[in-house]
């Protein structure tokens, strides 16, 4: 199973992006730091993050 950390895209905006499975770095390859403050004002995902989950799940 993944799971959703908000971190920030690269304008500094809040997104959400789906964790690797050892939860130390997202699918974009972004390092797990502090979870945004503002994650309760964002429904926006990172496009690449969604993009590799869905090849994840495809290929199962």
């Amino acid at each position: 199973m993944h799971e959703m950390w908000c971190g920030a895209d690269t304008s500094g905006e809040p997104v959400w992006h789906v964790l690797t499975p050892d939860k130390t770095s997202t699918l974009c390859g972004v390092e797990k730091e502090e979870e945004s403050p503002r994650r309760h004002t964002t429904d926006r995902h990172c496009f690449s993050c969604m993009q590799s989950f869905q090849a994840v799940v495809a290929s199962r």
